[in-house]
């Protein structure tokens, strides 16, 4: 077993695990130098098979002063020793809008700098309107164009305007630390993927087939370095299918369609399978139903009965298509359309299932 990591704890932590399992461990840079050879340090590989697990890095945009300045990111920001006053968090996604989260519940100052026109865009807009009625407290600002950024004496400074106008008028803020959080890029740039015959996209994430297979069908690649699916669960499910195929005849696949997924802001947001955004893109023909936590008297009991459970379903075959949801421990409720749609189930078999009283799952009874 070959292992890249930068970070010296889970260096740490990998040998300990691997000196166990009788495997060997070597933590030096690698890279191939043929399609089925692998370098690291002064050391070549070869291998019938090969799986590649890299991960991801945080990307950091061009931003004129940010080499002077020492920002965070989202692994450095969670080993800050002193809680700041004020934080500016360039990024509108997942990353930035659940660090937003909890550092607003402690008081902190935060301001969140978004280029485009939404924060978290990929969320419906009936949804994104649910959540950030929630954020007062929070500055949130969309359209920046973010000109440039310099250290103080009391923190960071940061100059911008508008982006859909360059002409327009400059401000700005200051604040005590500054987070980078614009993303993050499969980290494969150093591994010579073209030398081993895998293909990449043009942001660098390795193509894999549903078996995970790369473009040399000897290599393998699961979790963040295909650029797909970024959630610790994708790539525990993952590395399972690709050692089950490579010990077993019976071959299984990913379904990426049937990712699950969380946003752990507050109220938090859960999803899976189509929103009305991709379904419209995709041109189906769909319907939608909702229900709002006001419908559970659990919520009711635990004093949150912000936001709802939205379903689309296919009109013509009524078949489950997505589901959203927004409100209390929307993390946890959204397995129950993991399952249904697991199954290919339909709304008339949603509509059949019995939920205990009193509690949040019950809310989905109330769909219509």
């Amino acid at each position: 077993g070959i292992v890249k990591t930068g970070h010296d704890h889970i260096v740490i932590s990998v040998a300990k695990y691997v000196k166990a399992k009788k495997l060997i461990h070597v933590a030096k840079p690698a890279y191939f130098v043929d399609k089925n050879t692998v370098r690291a340090g002064n050391t070549t590989y070869k291998a019938k098979k090969i799986l590649i697990c890299t991960g991801a890095k945080n990307f950091v945009p061009p931003i004129k002063g940010l080499e002077t300045v020492p920002f965070l990111d989202n692994e450095s920001i969670i080993q800050l020793k002193k809680l700041p006053k004020s934080l500016i968090m360039v990024g509108g996604g997942y990353i930035s809008m659940e660090f937003a989260t909890f550092f607003k519940k402690l008081g902190v100052k935060v301001t969140v700098l978004e280029r485009f026109s939404n924060m978290l865009g990929m969320l419906d807009a009936d949804i994104r309107e649910t959540l950030f009625h929630s954020y007062t407290s929070v500055n949130l600002k969309t359209n920046v164009n973010i000109i440039s950024v310099k250290k103080t004496a009391t923190g960071v400074s940061l100059t911008y305007n508008d982006v859909r106008d360059p002409k327009s008028a400059k401000k700005t803020i200051s604040a005590e630390q500054l987070v980078v959080a614009t993303g993050r890029v499969p980290n494969t740039r150093t591994l010579r993927l073209e030398t081993g015959g895998v293909a990449v996209t043009p942001r660098g994430g390795i193509i894999v087939d549903n078996r995970l297979q790369t473009s040399n069908k000897k290599v393998f690649a699961t979790g963040d370095c295909t650029g797909q699916a970024l959630f610790a669960h994708a790539a525990k499910r993952e590395v399972e299918i690709v050692l089950h195929n490579l010990t077993s005849t019976k071959k299984r696949e990913m379904n990426f369609d049937l990712m699950p997924w969380a946003v752990f802001t507050d109220p938090a947001v859960s999803g899976i399978g189509h929103s009305e955004q991709s379904a419209t893109k995709a041109k189906i023909s769909y319907e939608t139903l909702t229900a709002p936590f006001t419908k559970a008297g659990r919520a009711t009991v635990i004093g949150d009965t912000r936001g709802f459970v939205k379903v689309l379903y296919v009109k013509k075959t009524k078949k489950i298509i997505g589901a959203t949801i927004i409100g209390p421990n929307a993390d946890d409720m959204i397995h129950e359309f993991v399952a249904l749609m697991q199954c290919n189930a339909t709304i008339q078999e949603l509509s059949e299932m019995i939920h205990v009283h009193p509690t949040l799952s019950e809310v989905v009874g109330s769909l219509r």
